[in-house]
């Protein structure tokens, strides 16, 4: 997963931002969305809309239903074959998860980056009444928690200051994002020492890819009275190294 520099930041292309921002919404929607409503969804004005989807479909990337309702078309077939890859690797990495999961009664998830938010990929949790992971898909800002650093790991604070400003509101600030990432590319994992009002604890770690890039964020959240645990830091490692594996 890329990191945004500065340059980026000031460089976009907004019809193309826009039209990214149409699939990725039509993905999250399996029974599609029609025009207003997806118009609505993402602030675009209708003939804005109208022809981003006209130009989707031209390529084959889009197809509008009998209903009304537009949806992701075959078109796009060739890109996902391209992405083989990182799905092979998600999917080892959640095998992972669970065990870890269910043999360490760790709550554990995987965050990737989506632009300015990130995304929770893959999760895992223990037999309890308490969810601490969220659900999968959930996003919020980039720049947030101890995830955010991981993700974000190859910035440097000047960009990631440039991001902070840019990306959606996070609940954590900026100082807390500068020093995770210190601790990151000091020790290779970061610390959340308490989840808002929770009585839980966030450690995260990069997993990269095979051309040594940041592809998602591993993260263990704990009760927080165990995050002194010295065990926990070197098993978080192990496991993103074993996520990298895939």
């Amino acid at each position: 997963m890329r990191n945004e520099s500065c340059s980026d930041l000031n460089n976009s292309i907004p019809s193309v931002v826009a039209a990214a921002a149409v699939v990725e919404r039509l993905a999250a929607e399996p029974d599609g969305l029609a025009q207003a409503a997806l118009a609505r969804l993402l602030s675009l004005s209708p003939s804005t809309c109208y022809r981003i989807l006209r130009s989707l479909d031209a390529r084959g990337w889009v197809r509008k239903e009998g209903r009304g309702r537009w949806i992701l078309a075959g078109g796009l077939l060739p890109v996902a074959a391209a992405l083989r890859g990182p799905l092979d690797r998600l999917e080892h990495a959640r095998g992972i998860l669970h065990r870890l999961a269910r043999k360490r009664r760790i709550a554990c998830k995987l965050s990737v980056r989506r632009g300015f938010e990130q995304v929770v990929a893959a999760r895992a949790e223990p037999d309890s009444p308490i969810q601490a992971t969220g659900r999968e898909g959930a996003a919020f800002a980039v720049t947030e928690g101890s995830s955010g650093a991981a993700l974000l790991a190859d910035l440097s604070d000047a960009d990631a200051r440039a991001l902070f400003r840019a990306a959606p509101r996070s609940k954590t600030d900026l100082p807390f994002l500068l020093r995770a990432l210190a601790d990151v590319r000091d020790r290779g994992w970061c610390m959340r020492d308490r989840i808002l009002d929770w009585p839980l604890a966030a450690l995260s770690a990069p997993v990269r890819d095979g051309h040594g890039a940041v592809f998602a964020a591993l993260t263990f959240v704990v009760p927080a009275d165990s995050r002194k645990d010295s065990a926990l830091p070197g098993l978080l490692l192990e496991t993103a190294k074993q996520c990298e594996g895939g």
